[in-house]
């Protein structure tokens, strides 16, 4: 093929801006082979072919006129489940890929396609699954535990996305090739379980969200017959980066047991939970913090309960002033939860999370043991749920709004009935960044519904309750020019998930939905 003199004097800083507006199969279909100029140019995308979300033309177009050409530059592939078969033909495995080191295979139901290729998969470096949001909270089958954590395994890297890993004790073997692994599971034993099988670990990542049905802050019952102090695991000589998440009360006993006792050369450290037991300054530092000694990032949010009643806030920071916290520069920061009981929600600065949970009217007044004028400053707060009964603030969400500034997701857990304070409603805040929206209410007026859509005008998804949905439109309605306004209101949205618990998704109401999402595709929730 013939290039022009323009395209061959554009610098390749153009090139690279181009490359991210076309798939890697076109780019290498159209420029593989021009000359050493371009060949070079696309080299990342001949080594990492992304195949997630190709259409049939363009898999054939890979398999029958690029792989042939390009098959041993081929280091890492994604591919979405469905294709896995297409891409990776069993019987050609081998030939077709002879320099292949890491898979990642998108869009997986619980049982798909991938489980055939376990036993393929797992002599590879890195190998990432990520299962379909359908599937969240589901627990996988016994097929990873039975392939992948056992003595023959080769993988270094081992990520598995929105599902939970069933760890069986009677299938997990040593495996002294795992270095690197990101996992959901239920409860803290299989930690231990499965921590105990990886000797050559050196980062975990292990998040415990709320089985279905579960209220975020109810704890999960842990394995009853489960004996921690007899199943520690052996030392974890090698683990240098531990991040730990739980969405219901964790019992912080036994991951205080396990890190102390375990992880003599941690260096980073995050910590993300509900606690039912009392987490305080004094404790982090004398049972915790100087018996790791390499440590040298430590983040962490503890949502705790006040067990003495005599014990107030400012009380309570003062066990974070100690000359460990203050020297060692551990600022952290600190606000009252008042959940179903008393609860302080305290963390460390800046906000190293993806999620600011149960964010209450009280963060306004927060306090911090450094000075009271330290900012709550957050560039990994994605996602801020509130949680209070009564009206949300101005303030609270002129912090929010100054704070969590790469924030673009709010969720609203429990509200009052008179959801926004009057210095809100009567205030024009906006928050241009946010675009999803989360609903877990039963009521809200249409004044407030209004309110809150125009405080998010770049809003692309909406999750709301059937019955909610259904009383703002009925009030909207019963009000001069209301449901023309809040159609208008709607017309930015693109998707709309309707339904919760009890509140079953009914398509065929969708014509009366329609009218005030007009722009919108409507699906149950």
């Amino acid at each position: 093929m013939e290039i022009s003199t323009l395209e061959s004097s554009l610098p390749n800083e153009v090139y690279d801006f181009i490359f991210l507006y076309l798939k890697s199969v076109d780019i290498i279909y159209s420029f593989f082979n021009l000359n050493d100029r371009f060949n070079h140019l696309i080299y990342p995308f001949l080594c990492a072919i992304d195949l997630s979300d190709a259409d049939e033309y363009s898999l054939n177009k890979y398999y029958q006129t690029i792989l042939p050409k390009i098959h041993h530059y081929i280091k890492a592939i994604k591919v979405d489940d469905k294709n896995v078969d297409f891409v990776f033909p069993l019987s050609l495995y081998s030939k077709i890929y002879p320099n292949l080191e890491s898979v990642f295979i998108t869009k997986i139901k619980k049982d798909g396609k991938y489980l055939s290729y376990l036993k393929l998969f797992k002599q590879l470096i890195s190998l990432k699954i990520d299962f379909d949001e359908s599937e969240y909270q589901d627990t996988v089958s016994n097929e990873l535990c039975s392939n992948l954590f056992q003595s023959d395994c080769r993988l270094h890297t081992l990520v598995l996305d929105n599902v939970y890993l069933s760890i069986n004790t009677h299938i997990i073997q040593l495996c002294f090739s795992i270095r690197n692994l990101t996992v959901q599971l239920h409860s803290l034993d299989k930690v231990y379980v499965l921590l105990n099988n990886l000797p050559s670990i050196e980062y975990v990542n292990i998040h415990m969200p709320p089985i279905r049905g579960q209220h975020h802050h109810q704890q999960q019952q842990n394995d009853v017959e489960f004996n921690y102090d007899k199943n520690i695991p052996s030392t974890l000589s090698k683990l240098k980066h531990f991040v730990f998440s739980s969405e219901f009360s964790a019992n912080y006993d036994y991951l205080e047991l396990l890190l102390s006792h375990c992880c003599p050369n941690l260096e980073r450290l995050s910590v993300d939970l509900y606690s039912h037991e009392f987490i305080d300054g004094e404790r982090l530092e004398k049972k915790l913090l100087l018996k790791l000694t390499k440590l040298k990032v430590f983040h962490f949010c503890f949502r705790i309960p006040v067990l003495d009643n005599t014990l107030n806030i400012d009380d309570y920071i003062q066990t974070y002033k100690s000359s460990f916290w203050i020297n060692n520069h551990h600022s952290i920061l600190c606000f009252n939860q008042p959940l179903h009981n008393q609860y302080y929600c305290v963390f460390s600065l800046p906000y190293a999370f993806e999620r600011l949970s149960c964010v209450t009217n009280d963060l306004v007044n927060y306090r911090s043991n450094v000075n009271d004028d330290i900012s709550l400053y957050s560039n990994q707060a994605k996602d801020i749920a509130f949680y209070d009964r009564v009206p949300f603030t101005l303030e609270l969400f002129q912090i929010i709004q100054k704070s969590c500034l790469k924030a673009t997701g709010l969720t609203f857990i429990v509200a009052s009935i008179r959801f926004f304070s009057d210095n809100l409603m009567n205030n024009e805040l906006i928050l241009e960044n946010i675009v999803d929206v989360w609903l877990f209410l039963d009521q809200l007026k249409y004044k407030y519904f209004r309110r809150l859509l125009l405080m998010t005008p770049n809003i692309l998804r909406l999750f709301i309750v059937e019955s909610l949905l259904l009383d703002i439109i009925s009030e909207s309605q019963t009000k001069p020019n209301a449901f023309q306004e809040l159609q208008s209101i709607c017309n930015p949205i693109r998707h709309v998930f309707i339904g919760r618990g009890a509140y079953e998704y009914d398509a065929s109401k969708d014509n009366g939905r329609k009218l005030l999402f007009p722009n919108a595709i409507l699906s149950g929730w």
